[in-house]
């Protein structure tokens, strides 16, 4: 009996049909895999706004890199922002960003900083010309019909220097 006869007669009691199944079942787990979550590679513009009480506006755009090689939307995104330990602010964006892979995008982010938490060791961050600055957050990223929610937490100098270069 010809191969391709053999192999109709076992795929038509079922044998193929299993097979077949289980392979688009191992390719659909392998592309649910999470993305990456993007690399930080910094903050640009800081722009500060005038001062509402103990309240200011503080925007800036940050610059990330994404790793994966295929492209996301950023659907939403929510950090706490901490500088030299002290909780300075919340930023909520909830609008879409298209992420194009292995590339560079910018995200806009513009938050209330409480004064009195940045002016509590304002003293020290201005002497030793650096701060530490802490980013802890959730945001939600859309990889073709699936939808991932991802935690994310980063720590890091920042360079006053370079930020009073910028001008405000």
């Amino acid at each position: 009996m010809p191969l391709i006869l053999h192999l109709m007669q076992r795929f038509n009691r079922g044998v193929g049909r299993v097979t077949c199944c289980g392979l688009l079942v191992m390719i659909g787990v392998a592309s649910c895999k999470q993305p990456e979550a993007p690399e930080y590679y910094g903050f640009q513009n800081l722009q500060i706004g005038a001062a509402t009480g103990s309240q200011t506006t503080v925007s800036t755009i940050v610059k990330l890199y994404n790793p994966n090689p295929y492209n996301l939307e950023l659907r939403r995104a929510e950090v706490d922002v901490s500088i030299n330990g002290r909780h300075a602010g919340h930023s909520l964006l909830d609008s879409t960003i298209r992420i194009p892979r292995k590339d560079t995008f910018y995200v806009p982010i513009s938050m209330q900083v409480d004064l009195q938490a940045i002016m509590s060791n304002a003293l020290q961050t201005l002497l030793s010309r650096e701060a530490t600055v802490s980013l802890d957050g959730r945001v939600k990223i859309r990889k073709g019909m699936l939808t991932f929610n991802r935690s994310f937490h980063y720590d890091g100098k920042q360079d006053l220097n370079a930020l009073l270069q910028q001008g405000f």
